[in-house]
């Protein structure tokens, strides 16, 4: 009986208009049996400003440079895996890189992604972060995936397709578009997950180490 008192509370709460909030047992409740532990879970604290908004708090901004980078970084290997070995083209031509950083903000790419408080401890848990493992309920849902839609579009206002692809290609996704902004005196280091590493063409290991770059408004050969 008391479990399902329990899954009627996180129904309503998950299908609340406003961000879904789950609060933990309520003075006067029944103890649960001896021997069981008791977890409460509740959503993720925002200021009253904050649940109304649409896009994404502040300090959260580091998380979700994260977030986004991580499901570039890995359409972007998704999309050179699928180049026919037979082509000598090694890279994503231009068509390609501009579908993938246009598709990287659709809300289902979000949809993965969860958040929870433990222990008062805001933690976002997904595919970015592998090692996020504590115990509890993860909530998404209400304005969330929004926020993450409209993080993601202004993250990449000051860039272009090619531009975007270059870091990639050279190693420093991470570091140029969170790094140098949201991530800037949050990170020490650039977390694994997000490091996406791999052998470049002559071409980009020149440009890299040299800076002898070829001209972007030339336009690419498609092999």
């Amino acid at each position: 009986m008391k479990f399902l008192v329990v899954l009627v509370l996180v129904l309503q709460a998950v299908y609340a208009e406003e961000d879904p909030i789950l609060e933990g047992l309520a003075d006067g409740d029944t103890a649960p049996p001896p021997g069981m532990d008791t977890i409460s879970y509740k959503q993720p604290s925002l200021t009253e400003e904050e649940q109304k908004s649409h896009y994404f708090p502040d300090r959260y901004r580091c998380e979700a440079c994260q977030i986004v980078v991580h499901n570039l970084g890995t359409d972007y290997r998704t999309a050179e895996a699928k180049i026919p070995k037979k082509k000598k083209r090694k890279v994503l031509g231009d068509i390609e890189m501009m579908e993938t950083v246009e598709d990287v903000c659709l809300k289902e790419k979000f949809d993965k992604y969860s958040i929870q408080e433990f222990d008062g401890t805001v933690t976002f848990k997904g595919p970015a972060f592998p090692d996020r493992n504590a115990p509890g309920m993860s909530m998404g849902g209400g304005l969330w995936p929004v926020r993450y839609v409209n993080y993601c579009g202004d993250l990449f206002e000051d860039y272009s397709e090619d531009e975007v692809y270059s870091y990639y290609r050279q190693g420093n996704l991470f570091y140029e578009l969170c790094m140098k902004k949201h991530c800037k005196g949050v990170l020490k280091d650039i977390p694994k997950p997000v490091d996406f590493k791999h052998s470049l063409t002559d071409e980009e290991q020149l440009c890299k180490d040299e800076k002898k770059c070829p001209n972007k408004s030339a336009k690419k050969e498609e092999l």
